[in-house]
């Protein structure tokens, strides 16, 4: 009898971004990227995102090559919606080689 998997869709977005499951954080990404398409900069979860830019870091230098495709794409939807002050607070502070071997500005 197969077991039964837990829904972690019901987890709050930043829980999922830091996930110890890749299948997790990955569906999380996905998620975002959904959700920042049709956001506003207004709203609670773009300015949540804001705010707490570290999430990011866990993304885009995922350790699960399909999960971190899907964090930069969610990065890019969230830079979209996220105008000035998004993009002001992902400020440089290190650069990381991805796995694709492109250097990714890391956000503090």
């Amino acid at each position: 009898m197969a077991e039964e998997q837990e829904d972690f869709s019901k987890l709050p977005l930043p829980d999922r971004f830091v996930h110890k499951n890749w299948k997790v954080r990955k569906e999380g990404y996905e998620a975002a990227t959904k959700e920042f398409k049709t956001a506003q900069p207004s709203d609670p979860l773009v300015k949540d995102f804001v705010a707490d830019s570290n999430i990011w870091k866990g993304a885009v230098a995922d350790s699960n090559v399909a999960a971190q495709a899907e964090g930069l794409n969610a990065l890019n939807a969230f830079l979209e919606i996220a105008g000035k002050p998004g993009c002001t607070r992902c400020a440089i502070l290190c650069y990381y080689p991805s796995i694709s071997g492109t250097w990714l500005i890391l956000s503090s």
